[in-house]
């Protein structure tokens, strides 16, 4: 069961008389399993894949102590597109797709479970088609400056979360949301305040804790949306670097609206946004040359063949 007091980090209201909100969501998350926690292995999985000398057989041995986590894996990537052929164990999918997909296949699948119970009326194949395109630009991005370590998928894979308890527990607020936000064009967090005093990106946070992730992507959800915040700059991790990460990869999503009704409009040229523009301090160990249209049509293969 999560801390309570934990989770009150996150939820606190922007405007006192609001707070009810807060307080409903945390008595949620406390008093039933809402978000269960990611299983052992995954987030094994998660720990050693921050090691860059970490093997292929290191990550098998994590995987298959799982069955159900080893069963989705092998299914996965059987699919059309990742293998398009039959895959039989843990050990052939890493020689033929290799650790970096077993671990988006890993990542995703042990994330996208925790959610399938909240029923809702809103695209939400809209919505993962949205997150696991910046789970994808995430990681394009930060590889840019420094060799991925599994983080930035899970981060950007989890940066709108809030959104899916947002929507489910509170549908009318969500409703005028998403209305307001549409008229304003100006994405949902710019309005959740107003609504329900807290953001979509503090009950991601909240989300993080309750599935046990490593703290560096639970700031950089919680953070995705402010990555100057100075919270950040104390931290002794990449948190305030991958929060950036994640920022540049949903405006870089947002540029062709694949996202759910209400969603920022981005018009800001690339190069000129705050975040890459904080993120230029880094040296590029290599380029960073993107094809939207392509990525986008990966996302959707992906999650297609994710089938969740």
């Amino acid at each position: 069961m999560p801390d309570a007091e934990k989770l009150k980090k996150y939820l606190v209201s922007r405007t006192p008389e609001l707070q009810w909100a807060a307080d409903k969501l945390q008595k949620l998350m406390c008093g039933e399993v809402i978000i269960p926690p990611m299983s052992a292995a995954a987030l094994k999985l998660g720990q050693i894949s921050r090691n860059e000398n970490v093997t292929m057989e290191e990550i098998s041995k994590v995987i298959s102590t799982d069955p159900g986590l080893t069963t989705d894996c092998i299914r996965v990537a059987s699919s059309s597109g990742f293998a398009a052929r039959r895959i039989t164990s843990i050990d052939q999918a890493l020689m033929l797709i290799g650790m970096k997909q077993i671990q988006r296949i890993a990542f995703a699948c042990g994330v996208m479970k925790k959610f399938t119970h909240l029923k809702s009326q809103v695209d939400w194949g809209k919505f993962w088609l949205h997150s696991v395109l910046v789970a994808r630009l995430t990681e394009r991005v930060a590889e840019a400056f420094r060799p991925s370590s599994g983080s930035e998928y899970l981060a950007g894979l989890l940066h709108d979360s809030g959104k899916l308890l947002l929507e489910h527990y509170f549908p009318e607020y969500f409703d005028s949301i998403v209305i307001r936000a549409t008229e304003r064009a100006c994405g949902h967090v710019a309005v959740e305040p107003e609504f329900i005093g807290i953001t979509h990106a503090q009950i991601g946070a909240a989300i993080c804790e309750c599935l046990q992730v490593h703290q560096e992507v639970l700031r950089a959800v919680w953070f995705h949306h402010d990555p100057f915040n100075q919270g950040l700059t104390s931290q002794p991790d990449n948190s305030k670097f991958l929060a950036a990460c994640v920022s540049v990869a949903d405006a870089l999503a947002n540029y062709l609206h694949t996202n759910i009704s209400g969603a920022r409009i981005v018009d800001t040229p690339f190069e000129e946004l705050p975040e890459w523009q904080f993120l230029a301090q880094y040296q590029m160990c290599g380029g960073l040359e993107l094809d939207l249209e392509s990525e986008i049509a990966r996302a959707q293969e992906d999650l297609s063949a994710f089938g969740i």
